[in-house]
């Protein structure tokens, strides 16, 4: 059956020779069996790095400690002696153990056009404009989430607060490096598997409900109860710009900048202090409900602006659910 082409499909369709597509089988499981076995290869292999790397970074100097100090401060400490290693490490372990088995499922299973196959294709500007936007409205929706969920549960508050001090900068090369490993590392390797594969299989069956259930997937994946919601509801959010754009540089876009937002709030002035009220453990209700009606718009606005293609199609008489 021929597919028929639109604007947003400006590439060729890829040829679908890999295994699992030529033994027809189902395509919803490819997606989960692939996100099951890239994640368990990423963090295993991301423990192990990190293990190896604080033991090396512990070989070449003693932590700083003394008998005064509390348990704060000794977990103040030890993230702070360790900090640099473990963004590094998380630079290794994404491009190595996340991108790598990814690619080479989807050359493996599906196709070896792989950019064609997660539609690493241009959009218009005003869809990677607009997801940009989305992707800064939504950070204060989503930590406003996340800090209810924390008070509702009495998490508490220090534990949050050290476990930012990793991605916190001082300076503006300390602030270079943390936007290379949460920014920009996060937007390539973790939108290829989640929009660019895991979706873009479970489209050809599922439809418009590949963005729900990609949604979800992305929020276990990190592995943060607190806010698996706020983190189910922006896949969600950058898994239907890419649904309505049928490229994956409006998500990417989106991660992105979500992501910036966070680091751009946790840096810090010379004298240690954070300016953003969006570093704060309580933001004001009227930045989110602006954030969240803000959101709305961009999403309105976004569907008036794109139509689906039926490319998100292909393959589905080689590949049957």
């Amino acid at each position: 059956m021929s597919v028929p082409q639109t604007e947003a499909q400006n590439d060729t369709t890829p040829e679908l020779t890999g295994s699992w597509e030529i033994g027809g089988r189902n395509l919803t499981t490819a997606a989960i069996l692939g996100f099951i076995i890239v994640a368990i290869v990423y963090f295993y292999s991301q423990t192990v790095i990190g293990f190896l790397a604080v033991v090396i970074r512990g070989k070449a100097g003693a932590i700083p400690s003394n008998s005064n100090q509390t348990l704060t401060d000794i977990l103040t400490t030890r993230a702070l002696f360790t900090k640099p290693i473990i963004l590094y490490s998380v630079i290794l372990s994404q491009f190595i153990f996340l991108l790598l088995p990814t690619i080479w499922l989807i050359r493996r299973w599906h196709t070896k056009q792989v950019l064609a196959y997660i539609r690493f294709r241009k959009t218009s500007p005003s869809q990677i404009l607009l997801a940009l936007v989305g992707g800064v409205l939504f950070y204060p929706v989503s930590a406003g989430i996340g800090n209810f969920m924390m008070g509702e549960l009495h998490f508490p508050n220090f534990l949050a607060r050290i476990g930012s001090l990793v991605f916190a900068s001082n300076t503006p090369s300390q602030l270079m490096l943390v936007i290379a490993v949460v920014c920009v590392t996060p937007a390539v390797c973790e939108e290829t598997l989640f929009r660019g594969y895991i979706q873009r299989t479970l489209e050809r069956t599922m439809g418009p409900k590949s963005v729900i259930v990609a949604g979800i997937l992305f929020g276990l994946y990190h592995m943060r109860p607190l806010d698996l919601f706020s983190l189910a509801l922006f896949g969600m959010l950058i898994g239907f710009f890419v649904y309505r754009s049928q490229s994956l540089l409006p998500s990417m876009t989106a991660h992105f900048a979500y992501n910036l937002v966070a680091v751009l709030s946790l840096y810090k002035s010379t004298n240690g202090s954070s300016t953003s009220p969006l570093a704060s453990l309580h933001i004001p209700l009227a930045i989110i409900l602006l954030s969240a009606a803000g959101t709305v718009v961009v999403v309105l606005l976004y569907r008036n602006a794109t139509r689906v293609s039926n490319g998100s199609q292909i393959g589905t008489e080689q590949g049957k659910a």
